[in-house]
């Protein structure tokens, strides 16, 4: 049953529980007062009924407005032919008109609509063909029915419209606090500004390039031989409590993490928001990523080792997959950032020499050489050792 059909069949209840009660209520004192005794027997009889409207939701949910909908009508149009329409009975055929968009929803136009239709219909119908009074009760009964009638309709009337927007308004929260829910579990997996694009509804498809960013790739050295000794519960604790702090560490330097792949972990600069500073950055980070690990024993207590390689130059980068989407860089900057960390040296960031030629006035590096990089021709290399104090 959707909330809609629970929301209605709240709403019928509290219909059907304030009818029987005005019908049982008429129903004594008319009896008490000496009244006909087949007005009372009608109030009785409508009473009975309306009272079981709400049990009537275990044969589905139309059951209860159904019913509810036919006893008032029927009660309504007999009392009215009895008493006369003077007594204000009619005004509960236009709370039922009001009403019935509440109770089924909108959605459901042609219920509605034959809702109204009958009611306006025996509104109409009633008011020319049956007198004003038809004498079977006494002039004081007439006059005060028609105040309960009228004072009764109208309460009715605020109840089901009040109650019908106050749980719209309740499932209005619930579903923008829904919505919050979703929107921060899209940003924890997506950068903010590409999940701000994937939420507009005539997105196209989030593919940019960058002309110049930088790559970082750390991994975890010794990491399978440790896994290999250690429970799958106390490597997945340590992974947890490591990435947990290098998130919060990309946080503080304005980064973007990509991915982690086991043991490995990626992050750009400059992408997806440009920044002039983008090399700098991830170089301050790629320093701050050594503490920052060594910080986090792993499962044999021992600080975490790691290697680092850093890269810069041209890059895409967008969202693949249509169910279990990620957002991911590809480019040449990628592939020699990967070949910087695994041609690396445990505890050492390797750069590429693009990277030490931007990067030589302000920070000091350690030449390591020419080394082999598959798919690359040989390289010279260097280590990132850290800041310089007196920066050019």
């Amino acid at each position: 049953m959707s909330e809609r059909d629970r929301r209605g069949l709240r709403l019928v209840s509290i219909a059907a529980y304030s009818a029987a009660v005005v019908s049982f209520g008429f129903a004594v004192v008319g009896s008490a007062f000496g009244g006909p005794h087949e007005v009372s027997l009608v109030n009785l009889v409508s009473g009975a009924a309306l009272a079981v409207v709400p049990a009537l939701r275990r044969f589905g949910p139309w059951a209860p407005p159904t019913c509810f909908f036919v006893v008032a009508v029927v009660t309504l149009w007999s009392l009215c032919t009895l008493l006369g329409e003077g007594v204000g009975l009619l005004y509960y055929y236009l709370v039922m008109a009001v009403g019935i968009p509440m109770i089924v929803g909108v959605r459901r136009l042609v219920a509605c609509a034959v809702v109204v239709v009958v009611c306006l219909g025996a509104v109409i119908y009633l008011h020319f063909t049956v007198p004003d009074d038809t004498g079977l009760v006494p002039q004081w009964f007439a006059v005060t029915g028609f105040v309960v009638n009228v004072i009764v309709a109208a309460c009715l009337a605020v109840a089901i419209v009040g109650s019908g927007l106050f749980q719209i308004e309740r499932a209005e929260t619930a579903l923008a606090e829904e919505l919050s829910r979703s929107d921060a579990l899209l940003n924890n997996i997506l950068p903010r500004s590409v999940a701000e694009r994937l939420k507009q509804p005539d997105h196209a498809e989030v593919a940019d390039s960058y002309d110049d960013a930088s790559v970082l790739f750390a991994d975890i050295a010794g990491f399978t031989e440790m896994s290999s000794h250690t429970t799958p519960a106390d490597v997945v604790r340590y992974l947890d409590r490591l990435y947990t702090a290098l998130d919060a560490l990309v946080e503080r330097h304005g980064l973007e993490k990509i991915k982690t792949t086991g043991d490995s972990y990626m992050v750009v600069s400059g992408v997806p928001v440009p920044r002039p500073d983008h090399l700098q950055e991830l170089a301050r980070f790629a320093m701050a990523l050594q503490g920052t690990a060594a910080g986090v024993p792993n499962a044999d207590g021992r600080a975490t080792p790691l290697r680092i390689g850093l890269a810069d130059g041209p890059v895409v980068a967008g969202i693949v997959g249509s169910k279990k989407f990620f957002f991911d860089v590809w480019g040449d900057a990628v592939n020699v950032a990967s070949r910087m960390e695994s041609t690396g040296a445990v505890g050492r960031i390797q750069v590429t020499a693009s990277v030490h030629e931007r990067l030589a006035g302000e920070f000091v590096f350690e030449e390591r050489g020419v080394i082999a990089v598959k798919g690359k021709p040989d390289q010279t290399t260097w280590f990132l050792l850290g800041e310089r104090s007196d920066r050019r």
